[in-house]
């Protein structure tokens, strides 16, 4: 069984909740195709215990990765809402020109943006909530 978000050997990255600077990588080993009331699936993961950080019970972090081949990906702080609508400010000849984005898979800081930029385009990632269309732009040193 696989569902589109998670697959069976999918890497995971397991911190306990108490001790943020310690994380193991494990692999994803069953996905339960039952979906409970809340709409939520069971998948366990096996991970190595070999310092013994890990007891019965223990409240963890548990981040699932995956890999998605070659993707377009910008930080979160690039995209911004205009008239509810994703825009990503683009730099061309020191002024901000707004473009129209289409995102698809997210995680905790990136977009992956499906239309609406190039490869190699200059976003801006700063400063960005304030801009409009041609807005003058000075770069920083």
């Amino acid at each position: 069984m696989s569902c589109p978000l998670v697959q069976i050997n999918d890497k995971v990255l397991v911190t306990p909740l108490a001790q943020e600077s310690y994380t193991v990588e494990g692999r994803i080993t069953e996905i339960n195709p039952l979906i409970d009331q809340r709409g939520m699936v069971q998948i366990k993961a096996v991970i190595p215990n070999t310092e013994n950080r890990f007891l019965e019970g223990m409240n963890v972090s548990v981040r699932v990765q995956r890999l998605l081949g070659k993707r377009l990906v910008i930080p979160k702080s690039a995209l911004v809402l205009r008239s509810n609508r994703k825009v990503v400010f683009t730099l061309e000849n020191n002024k901000a020109m707004w473009v129209y984005v289409q995102t698809a898979q997210e995680n905790s800081d990136s977009y992956v943006v499906t239309e609406g930029l190039n490869p190699g385009d200059s976003i801006i990632y700063e400063g960005n909530f304030n801009l409009s269309h041609e807005s003058p732009v000075l770069l920083k040193p």
